[in-house]
């Protein structure tokens, strides 16, 4: 949420899809039960620009639902699915954490991936295991979040194998009282250490990302 939200401080047309089933993304936005998810976009039984939310954060946004676990079981052309998103400089793909064929859909339609990760073995563990998911689209690093890199932290282990992103994005009690107050850290805090984490990471992705290409999927 927050490099979309970022991305469209910097002047970006942004548009962020939550792939997950539990929706937290949508939750965070004060959606519940939406009209229109990306199984309604992806099956051609809702127009994309009837299906996005307009948000305050000036970034269009795709709910979720549960019902989107349906996207597992079907035959979506990627190709075309693409295509519909084609107007937005920037398309950003919040997935699940348990890999399945929404995340298979996902490496389909998208350019690159960014691995957002706390320093815990388990979320170590998930990083290597999305690699072998993701590993053929341009690999825009390791982004490590929720508190500062330590001495003993786990995160370092991946740079044999992953660009390690700077600046981290610190703990800042800033996050968790946006989600408190369901609105995006980008709104909550503008200035905490966390949002200015996220705006300097997003300016430097953008550019990886974008350079002379007129859009990408992330």
């Amino acid at each position: 949420m927050c490099i979309a939200i970022a991305a469209a401080e910097y002047g970006r047309e942004v548009l962020l899809i939550d792939l997950d089933e539990r929706a937290g993304l949508s939750f965070q936005f004060m959606i519940e039960n939406p009209r229109f998810t990306m199984l309604e976009v992806a099956t051609n039984n809702a127009a994309l620009d009837l299906s996005i939310i307009r948000t305050s954060e000036r970034i269009d946004f795709l709910p979720a639902a549960p019902r989107i676990t349906a996207l597992d079981t079907l035959d979506i052309s990627a190709t075309e699915l693409k295509r519909k998103f084609s107007k937005y400089e920037l398309v950003v793909i919040d997935t699940p954490s348990a890999l399945n064929q929404r995340c298979n859909l996902a490496a389909q339609i998208s350019d690159a991936v960014l691995y957002p990760t706390t320093d815990s073995l388990l979320a170590i563990r998930g990083v290597l295991q999305a690699h072998d998911f993701y590993r053929d689209l341009q690999q825009l690093g390791v982004l490590p979040i929720k508190q500062p890199l330590k001495e003993n932290s786990s995160v370092p282990a991946l740079a044999a194998d992953f660009k390690i992103l700077d600046p981290v994005i610190p703990d800042d009690e800033n996050v968790y009282l946006a989600q408190i107050a369901n609105k995006s850290l980008m709104n909550y805090a503008k200035l905490s250490a966390a949002a200015d984490a996220y705006r300097d990471i997003t300016y430097f992705l953008l550019e990886d990302l974008l350079g002379g290409k007129s859009n990408a999927t992330l």
